[in-house]
């Protein structure tokens, strides 16, 4: 999945996804935040796994394609197929990451305090018979309803806040398609604000979505006609979703309008992951990565050489509302620009730390290097940033990061729904915590409210003056940073 302001015609390769020392399903090892391609969560940030399962295969990966600017899908976090690890926030997978040994199927397991959890279980159980017995309409109770709501509630009661969550089947099928590049959906990234509740961070070029008119920063009232007050980002993102070819109306709030309703035919879509752009009058180049998906690292790699075959002397990467993905295709695009060392440290929940080494052959590990990064950049996005900032190979420039630090192992029920489960933490390769910390940028630029990021599509079609009138902030800055004036 490659997609270049400037082609280099080949197809995203498929990268080896599974780790071999992962647990597989029944046990599968990613702001977050787990996507509809039609609306993608921005991310969000332990407890043993369960009893491991067969693997299956990773999704193919998607055919290269232009498009004119790439967007942003996430987050908060984004998952794959079963016996896959994934970073949690944005989410990730891959041979680097090892979850830890879980029980074998039958074996009891005990608390952290050592206690037997059969009275807790003896309650859940009294608790429903109770209700089956006496509820005045229980000839009407859904037993599924009820079921999901328990074990969400459970997975509220661990604490690891976005990350540690249960997905029905239909959403961990979303998850599926947000990582192998083609969604159905309408084509926006959703954020949580915690005063507006559910708005759009992003629009993703060439979807209904950006047909219809949708922009950065819009409020999503209302679905079909009913408010989402009150509703979680999880609630909202997922009465937008829906079947291909249907539709559904979103009521806008908008800055300077009256509310409007607009109403949006879901479609399949591609979402092509890497493009880039020289910088006019400039030998930088501009690379942008949307998601750690499939084909990641290929994408980056062929940016990387079609750049310098234009001749490049510095590079800004855009990882800019990056949500992460597969671990594996993180430690591949930080090895492009890191040549030695380790990407990042893991622990598991018995404690044991593990180095993941940088793989060689990287492109680009002694040229100029600036990274963007925004309070979207989210788990595998943040081991890109965490390595390249504590190798000290590159400036990072623009917000602080969201601050995901689980590695999330996916574990399917036996209905299609699906537990993501925090198995593990991870540090920066000297060691830093990013869990609910975040990374701090090493040059802080705030990216203006009504402000529109210049995605490499753009760039490609401005002028040397257009662009330094821009209103990212960001990337004009990481431009005077490597020219050194920053």
């Amino acid at each position: 999945m490659l997609v270049v302001a400037r082609r280099s015609g080949a197809p995203a390769s498929q990268r080896p996804m599974i780790d071999p020392t992962a647990p597989a399903p029944g046990s599968s090892p990613d702001r977050s935040a787990t996507p509809d391609p039609s609306v993608t969560p921005a991310p969000a940030p332990m407890a043993p796994p369960p009893a491991p399962g067969p693997a299956l295969p990773p999704p193919p990966p998607s055919s290269a394609r232009g498009r004119r600017g790439a967007p942003r899908i996430v987050t908060g976090a984004i998952a794959a197929a079963m016996g896959i690890v994934l970073f949690a926030g944005g989410i990730a997978v891959g041979h680097a990451t090892v979850a830890p040994e879980a029980p074998q199927p039958g074996t009891a397991s005990t608390s952290p305090s050592g206690s037997d959890a059969s009275q807790e279980l003896d309650l859940i159980n009294q608790a429903w018979q109770t209700i089956q017995d006496h509820y005045v309409d229980a000839a009407h109770l859904d037993d599924q309803a009820m079921a999901y709501a328990a074990i969400e509630g459970m997975t509220k009661a661990v604490g690891d806040e976005g990350h540690t969550t249960f997905l029905t089947a239909a959403e961990s099928k979303a998850v599926d398609q947000s990582l192998s590049g083609t969604f159905v959906g309408i084509g926006i990234q959703v954020s949580s604000d915690t005063t507006n509740g559910a708005v759009v961070n992003t629009v993703i070029p060439n979807t209904p979505a950006d047909e219809a008119g949708l922009m950065r920063g819009d409020r999503i009232a209302a679905v079909n006609g009913t408010t989402t007050e009150g509703e979680s980002i999880d609630q909202v993102i997922s009465r937008i979703r829906g079947p291909e070819g249907e539709s559904v109306t979103l009521t806008i709030d908008r800055a300077g309008t009256q509310p409007f309703d607009v109403t949006i035919v879901r479609r399949k879509f591609d979402l092509p992951l890497v493009e880039w752009s020289m910088i006019p009058d400039q030998t930088t180049a501009l690379i942008r990565l949307d998601q750690f998906a499939t084909g990641a690292t290929k994408g980056v790699q062929d940016a990387i050489k079609a750049a310098k075959a234009e001749g490049a002397t510095a590079i800004v990467l855009d990882l800019r509302g990056n949500p992460g993905g597969y671990v594996n295709e993180a430690v591949g695009v930080a090895s492009q620009f890191v040549g030695d060392g380790i990407v990042y440290r893991s622990i598991d929940a018995s404690g044991e730390e593990k180095d993941v080494p940088v793989e060689p052959g990287g492109l680009w590990t002694t040229g100029p290097l600036v990274v963007l990064t925004d309070g979207n950049t989210a788990s595998s996005a943040e081991i890109v940033t965490g390595a390249i900032q504590d190798a000290g190979r590159g400036t990072v420039v623009g917000e602080k990061t969201f601050g995901t630090g689980t590695v999330l192992g996916r574990f399917d029920l036996a209905d299609g729904s699906s537990l993501r489960i925090g198995v593990e933490r991870w540090l920066t390769r000297d060691g830093r915590p990013i869990w609910h910390e975040g990374l701090e940028p090493d040059v802080t630029v705030a990216l203006p409210a009504d402000a529109s990021i210049a995605f490499p599509g753009d760039v490609q079609s401005m002028t040397a003056s257009e662009l330094a009138s821009s209103s990212d902030t960001q990337l004009i800055r990481a431009l005077a940073v490597l020219k050194g004036d920053g």
